[in-house]
């Protein structure tokens, strides 16, 4: 049994998976398993990830679009303790798996880690210090592009909700933190700044404060969320 299933659900990420993927293959924790679930795809994502099959990696493509589902199968299918899930559009530091092995020694439930911006320009850099800041302090606890936890507490809280768009890790972290503690974790990903560029500071930036209030007034799943690849 591995220690760590780092589950990647992956729609159309023939673009970034590569990248995710080479940052797993630099790691100098190795007790890890990789879990590929591509969905509703309709580009090379799936070629792409066979290049990187060996016998600690498992491709489990389903034909519709939706990372809840794509997330729920993996866990299904994962023989690690801990489970990471990891956006594919974002890689991990090369001590990232190490980190996460010896913190959950500890009486955690449910991590993410710090982020920061592919892209260099200081408003990025900005707006990922801003959700840094209000995960470290707990405003909000959300997650970073890598939401990590026990796949036993995983299971027992029923994973995640598959008709959920946006805020889906938001909801699993407040079923998770019934059963232990939240904690950044002292490394960090690198994440893409796509939708930041597609829409504009501006229009992410009201999105996503739209959604935070709607978390608490309204279901989420009416979120006029768009996939930008």
């Amino acid at each position: 049994m591995k220690k760590i299933s780092v589950i990647i659900p992956a729609h159309n990420e023939e673009k970034y998976l590569g990248q995710t993927l080479d940052s797993l293959r630099n790691q100098n924790f190795l007790d890890y398993e990789t879990i590929i679930v591509p969905n509703g795809c309709s580009d090379q994502t799936v070629s792409i990830a066979q290049k990187y099959l060996n016998q600690s990696t498992k491709i489990l493509p389903i034909t519709e679009a939706n990372v809840s589902q794509a997330r729920n199968l993996g866990a299904q299918h994962a023989q690690g303790e801990i489970l990471l899930f990891l956006d594919a559009d974002t890689q991990l530091e090369p001590t990232t798996l190490q980190t996460i092995a010896q913190h959950f020694k500890n009486n955690l439930s449910v991590a993410t880690t710090k982020t920061k911006p592919d892209n260099p320009q200081f408003k990025f850099k900005l707006a990922l210090a801003f959700k840094n800041l209000y995960n470290q302090t707990k405003i909000y606890q959300g997650c970073s592009g890598a939401l990590i936890c026990r796949k036993e507490h995983f299971h027992s809280v029923g994973g995640y909700h598959p008709p959920l768009k946006v805020k889906e890790h938001r909801k699993l972290i407040i079923k998770l933190k019934k059963l232990g503690q939240y904690v950044v974790l002292p490394t960090y990903t690198t994440t893409s700044m796509r939708r930041f560029q597609h829409w504009g500071l501006t229009k992410a930036t009201y999105f996503w404060l739209k959604e935070f209030i709607k978390n608490y007034t309204t279901d989420l799943k009416k979120s006029d969320y768009e996939s930008v690849r």
